[in-house]
């Protein structure tokens, strides 16, 4: 080889040299050249999450691979979550993430320079069918207060339903019995004049048992029995096995034991009223005028808030016992027909068409949806970035992450679906729908 040849390749490899090694640095410090504007540009960085993980990427419909792995060990390229995509040019893409046997997700999602753009509460529902649980005309379902067990009444038969572990008890009544409710410590259903042990349906007591007359709106609390009978309020110690006339002379169309107060609703004939007592006096402490006479009842009694909901005006009265008075402090919300407690300052409500997310603390409404079909249900989701939300034909998870659109997915389609529950842990639906006539409770896996 000539000294000339050495010459031209020494000169070519140092041209080389001075080429690339700003582009590598440039590289490395994370710049990159934009084509379209002809210049180099500060880069940004996407991270994402989901679960269940390893799903597939893809950024503007183009699959993300490892060519460094498909080409020099030959092994499996995509990069599936979790995963960092560094040295992405400032702009707007179309995020897309894919695992067989669930539905996809998509969003439009901003890349900024020098920043980090994150999408880590993602989660992919399952692609599967509804397993039916029981096939029978449904006359009351009913959700404990700690949310862990649900009630079914059908016929001549209870059933109930352990959505922590997934087992199931039944027992045969001699009638039927359509008026149904839990104890606020979850370990007791009240029945018509029964007392059923969650634990075991077989284990049940009866006011007979009690040799108790007249009783009616029975209410189960710390091992103590309070009744309505006539116009008194009443207690039944079931270990000391005596009973005490707790309050007298009183209308009661409704009421509610909570934390060492009775709170008594009573329909007039111009007004509705709440009075409120203390339990160790019976001194009367407060007494709130609403609007009536209405359907009032008492909802969420394990919250900390009492829930006191007008069914005939769709309004709810969230009212503050922490900070009784005269004057306890009410908050009044309008056009509502289903609630979901977050926690106890967070309220997630729904009416025919809209679904609301509402800030005790705060007293903001936020305006989550607003849909075209009636709702027929909601619950929010354990991951707390997706609400669960049923329609009179579908039921659907619309996602809380509004950057673009909020993602909504339909994951199961029904002729008529009109009550919707889910487990603690968030992997389990139940639901009540009627198909071909034929109506039955039912479970889906999230």
């Amino acid at each position: 080889m000539s000294l000339k040849v050495r010459q031209i390749i020494c000169l070519f490899f140092y041209l080389i040299f001075f080429l690339v090694t700003p582009l590598i640095v440039a590289y490395t410090a994370g710049y990159k050249f934009n084509f379209s504007k002809r210049c180099f540009q500060k880069t940004g960085m996407l991270i994402l999450d989901s679960q269940p993980p390893n799903s597939k990427i893809f950024i503007n419909n183009k699959i993300q691979q490892n060519l460094i792995l498909e080409k020099f060990f030959n092994k499996p390229s995509y990069i599936t979550t979790p995963a960092k995509i560094k040295n992405l040019l400032p702009g707007e893409y179309t995020i897309k993430l894919e695992l067989d046997g669930y539905w996809p997700w998509e969003k439009k999602l901003k890349i900024n320079q020098s920043a980090s753009t994150y999408a880590k509460d993602i989660f992919l529902f399952k692609k599967n069918l509804p397993t039916l649980v029981a096939t029978t005309k449904i006359d009351n379902l009913q959700l404990s207060p700690s949310k862990e067990k649900l009630t079914m009444l059908s016929d001549n038969q209870l059933a109930l339903f352990n959505l922590v572990d997934g087992t199931e008890q039944t027992t045969q009544l001699l009638i039927k019995k359509q008026f149904l409710s839990w104890s606020a410590d979850s370990k007791k259903i009240i029945l018509a004049d029964s007392i059923y042990d969650a634990d075991n349906l077989n284990n049940k007591i009866t006011i007979e048992d009690l040799t108790i007359k007249n009783a009616e709106k029975l209410f189960w609390d710390n091992n103590k029995l309070y009744y309505q009978s006539a116009n008194s309020l009443n207690c039944f110690n079931i270990y000391e096995k005596n009973n005490k006339k707790i309050i007298d002379n009183q209308k009661i169309d409704n009421y509610l034991i909570k934390n060492n107060y009775f709170y008594i609703l009573s329909n007039l004939k111009s007004n509705s009223t709440l009075n409120i007592f203390k339990i160790d006096t019976a001194e009367l402490i407060s007494s709130i005028n609403l609007p009536g006479p209405s359907d009032y009842s008492f909802i969420d009694i394990k919250q900390k808030t009492i829930n006191l909901f007008d069914q005939n005006h769709q309004t709810i009265y969230l009212i503050d016992q922490s900070v009784f008075s005269r004057l306890p402090a009410i908050k009044k919300i309008n056009n509502i027909k289903y609630t979901f407690w977050i926690n106890d300052s967070k309220l997630l409500f729904a009416n025919d068409f809209e679904i609301w997310l509402y800030d005790l603390k705060s007293e903001e409404k936020t305006l989550i949806t607003r849909i075209s079909d009636n709702i027929t249900g909601v619950v929010w989701y354990p991951s707390n970035n997706y609400i669960i939300y049923s329609t009179n034909n579908s039921i659907n998870a619309i996602e809380m992450d509004e950057r673009e659109k909020r993602n909504v997915i339909e994951l199961v389609k029904y002729d008529k679906i009109f009550s919707l529950f889910i487990n603690p842990k968030g992997a389990v639906v139940y639901f009540s729908a009627k198909i071909n006539n034929q109506e039955g409770l039912y479970e889906y896996s999230l």
